[in-house]
């Protein structure tokens, strides 16, 4: 029999617990680790639409990416995601900055998705025997590129709308031979690619002064938002979850469609 805390153990393995950052939030959020397991749902969020589609599914335990509880709180109410998932008996745990560093994650999907060779790591920390810990990644591009067919280029692997990727038309080099990219907010990572000899960068969530400091710096700033930066990635959680759990049905949420 599979159970919850299996489930936990093989995401454990994935996107180890001892890599997320402090301020995170990651692992079995809901849910009795001893809950038995045969169906999962895999999505980005546990929404209340992702909650009523695994109900729908019979499954009795979501994956995700984002955690379901992320601040403290001091109470749960019916409409709370945390509580409607308890309610229904439903496990939930969440992957997130650990599964941004895990290799075959958010970020290796986002550079496998831009065809990016080459790969190190955009930044890395080594906080002791624990191991690094290594977010974004920065690699060359498949053939050079304009500003303008960097961002077309962009979109596509991403599945987005022509013109949905916001940048400055006019920062940074004429023709780009290197990428960085971060899925999800990362901003603050505008350094760690130009030290990577990149001349754009990929992420999400980009204010109006990381474009300026990017032009500052020489970088083409690429915003193609939080969603899809970080959604690509759900297709292949599933696969690996299928993989080590060959008993248990994973389902991929229709909301990442």
């Amino acid at each position: 029999m599979t159970t919850v805390s299996v489930v936990a153990e093989v995401m454990d393995r994935l996107a180890p617990l001892s890599s997320q950052m402090e301020w995170d939030n990651s692992g079995l959020l809901v849910g009795d680790p001893a809950g038995e397991v045969t169906k999962i749902l895999v999505a980005l969020d546990a929404t209340l639409e992702v909650i009523g589609e695994a109900e729908e599914l019979g499954a009795e335990m979501i994956v995700t990416h984002h955690p379901v509880i992320f601040h403290p709180v001091k109470r749960f109410l019916a409409g709370d995601p945390a509580y409607e998932a308890a309610v229904r008996g439903m496990a939930v745990y969440s992957a997130h900055t650990c599964y941004d560093m895990a290799e075959g994650g958010v970020n290796t999907a986002l550079a496998d998705a831009l065809g990016l060779k080459e790969r190190v790591p955009l930044w890395e920390e080594r906080p002791g025997e624990a191991g690094s810990r290594r977010l974004g990644l920065a690699g060359e591009l498949p053939c050079p590129m304009s500003r303008g067919e960097l961002a077309a280029w962009a979109e596509e692997a991403l599945g987005l709308p022509q013109g949905y990727v916001r940048h400055l038309p006019h920062a940074g080099p004429e023709v780009i031979r290197r990428l960085a990219v971060c899925g999800g907010a990362g901003g603050d990572f505008l350094g760690e690619a130009k030290k990577a000899g990149c001349g754009a960068y990929l992420t999400g969530e980009v204010r109006r002064h990381e474009y300026l400091e990017a032009e500052r710096l020489g970088l083409l700033l690429l915003d193609g938002g939080h969603f899809a930066t970080e959604v690509i990635a759900m297709p292949g959680l599933r696969g690996q979850l299928a993989a080590a759990l060959p008993g248990v049905e994973v389902v991929l949420s229709r909301q990442e469609g």
